[in-house]
């Protein structure tokens, strides 16, 4: 899990910016950062500031594991160009793709994927997504059959 340090960083921000953004005070920030208060303790209020200001939905904020990000990943959050969001979203879809096993079918795996409601995506792991794809494969595949 990253910490909210790490995730202020990767955002390119510092604590006063931080701050300003999310209208959380400063000091109280310091304190997350610190580890004198704990950010599984944090209100939900002080919680959805902090991850909106940052990008990022709550629960992404205190599970957030900053190590999958590559150098590019990094250097497109920091300037703007992607949200910390975007970039657990381009991470969960690899994941997928790598475990589902017709991944390596592009064309088919894009198909299959696609058939998935954006809203249950959101929901799942990439482990159930990638059952779900190849479980709409293998519909798809015994109706052509059939």
């Amino acid at each position: 899990m990253a910490t909210l340090k790490e995730l202020r960083k990767l955002c390119g921000m510092t604590q006063k910016e931080l701050a300003e953004k999310s209208g959380v005070n400063i000091r109280q920030i310091q304190k997350y950062e610190s580890g004198e208060y704990d950010i599984y303790n944090m209100t939900a209020k002080t919680a959805d500031a902090i991850s909106h200001a940052l990008g990022c939905s709550i629960d992404e904020l205190v599970k957030m594991n900053t190590s999958i990000f590559t150098s590019e990943m990094t250097k497109a959050i920091k300037s703007g160009e992607m949200t910390l969001s975007d970039a657990l979203e381009i991470d969960k879809y690899q994941k997928v793709i790598r475990l589902s096993k017709i991944g390596c079918f592009g064309d088919t795996f894009r198909a299959n994927y696609r058939r998935i409601p954006e809203s249950l995506i959101d929901k799942l792991t990439a482990e159930e997504t990638a059952e779900l794809v190849d479980a709409f494969y293998r519909c798809y595949s015994d109706g052509k059959n059939a």
